[in-house]
């Protein structure tokens, strides 16, 4: 990180470059309100488990790699091939721009009226191909009216397919939000892609409707987290987020807290099914390739702070990968760090370390391989709090447990590993296979 910002040269005007371009800001760019040079009328066109979905949306950005729409005069494309540095501090502020383009929103995504879809911000945004470098601090400040209805979409660093996002420095989201607010830090809709967080990344909003921190829809690609990322929201919380078979590395710290509060068609899909906290999640895609392990050997806290605003039906994900239907790839996690998974206040919230298709109403079981896993002794078929499914199969042929603190005498796998009561009663597929094969050691 630039650790030498102070006395920077304030500036208003955005930093934006071309195709095949190289920029670097080593100034302070506040942006405040939408005016000429810092907004953009983009056309995207973004992968989403392996769907391609266009959009036009309205943009304020800090560092921006763009090139005109040639069938479209005024509208703008993210260019390819570009670099990015900042060095300096960029700050956004959406509240004006809320203002100024919430008459121009789709009242829905099929809406015929309205000219887009959302409201965006880019702090540092370029096309395929780019390499997004932050030294600095970057600032997005989620300052709209807390109850506004006009969906916007907070982008920090974006770049197209075959990119990398790097992270050395500071990325803080704040504010208000709202339940209408997708926030993200450094989340990417294209395939292949490279993300590394060695900086911090701290998000603290009242409200938002979804939050991904470090992700990807597309397919391929990886993502590791070596520094720490601090979420405290309310809203449906995918920290770090695959779609599909990016490759997935925490080797940091995940502190997550969600205020676990629920409203009615406000937040997006999913959110509304069974309450679940978790550090591992995973749903299950019809995959034809291989899927990478889920790997934790670093520290991942995820709690449910409830209160009298909480309903039972909060989210909470720690390392989330969504992957729906019939799988045929067995699916391996490993975790040889620190998992914390805690709750409190009025609500019996479900929680557990490492959750199988929980949110799925349909049986979608799938071979999960545990390989080592490292966590407290306790009794688990009394807590049901390390292992929990709604369908699923689970291997512990390579499996080796590591417990700290007193061990338990005789635990068994079998012990390890709760279906949901509703999933047993309608008949999901349930099993624990080689069980014997377990090796279990006392930290």
């Amino acid at each position: 990180m630039n650790n030498n910002l102070d006395n920077l040269t304030v500036t208003e005007q955005s930093l934006r470059v071309g195709s095949g371009a190289y920029g670097v800001n080593r100034s302070h760019i506040v942006i405040t309100r939408p005016q000429t040079g810092n907004i953009a009328d983009i056309t995207e066109q973004a992968i989403a488990a392996g769907q391609v979905l266009n959009g036009r949306n309205i943009a304020l950005y800090g560092m921006a790699a763009l090139t005109d729409d040639e069938a479209n005069p005024g509208r703008h494309h993210l260019a390819p091939n570009a670099t990015l540095i900042n060095e300096g501090i960029i700050e956004i502020h959406l509240d004006e721009m809320v203002k100024a383009y919430k008459e121009q929103v789709k009242a829905t995504p099929d809406a015929p009226k309205g000219l887009y879809r959302f409201i965006k911000c880019f702090a540092m945004a370029a096309g395929k191909d780019s390499m997004l470098i932050n030294e600095g601090v970057i600032r997005i400040y989620f300052d709209q009216n807390i109850d506004s209805e006009t969906p916007v979409y907070g982008e920090t660093l974006l770049a197209g397919e075959n990119s990398t996002i790097i992270n050395n420095g500071e990325i803080q989201l704040v504010g208000n939000g709202s339940y209408a607010t997708q926030a993200r830090a450094i989340a990417v809709p294209a395939n292949n892609l490279t993300i590394i967080n060695n900086g911090k990344i701290s998000l603290d909003m009242e409200r938002a409707s979804t939050i991904r921190v470090l992700a990807t829809t597309g397919l391929g690609g990886a993502i590791v987290n070596k520094g720490s990322i601090e979420v405290k929201s309310s809203g449906r919380i995918m920290t770090i987020a695959r779609f599909a078979n990016t490759h997935i590395l925490n080797e940091g710290t995940v502190d997550i807290v969600s205020k676990a509060r629920f409203i009615e068609q406000k937040v997006s899909f999913l959110y509304q099914s069974y309450p679940l906290a978790c550090a591992f999640y995973e749903h299950s895609f019809p995959n034809a390739m291989t899927v990478p392990p889920i790997i934790n050997t670093g520290t991942v806290k995820v709690h449910l702070e409830g209160s009298e605003a909480s309903t039972p039906h909060a989210v909470a994900f720690g390392i989330y990968s969504e992957m729906v239907g019939k799988e045929e790839q067995a699916h391996r996690m490993e975790n040889t760090g620190s998992i914390t998974v805690t709750k409190s206040g009025p609500y019996d919230f479900l929680v557990a370390e490492l959750g199988a298709n929980v949110q799925s109403a349909k049986n979608f079981p799938y071979h999960i391989e545990i390989g080592e896993w490292r966590t407290a002794a306790r009794d688990f078929a009394e807590t049901k709090d390390l292992f929990v499914c709604n369908s699923g199969l689970f291997d512990f042929a390579h499996a080796s447990l590591v417990l700290e603190g007193e061990a338990l005498p005789d635990v068994k796998a079998e012990d390890l590993v709760w279906q949901r009561k509703e999933a047993q009663e309608r008949g999901d597929t349930f099993q624990v296979l080689n069980a014997g094969k377990m090796t279990i050691k006392k930290q």
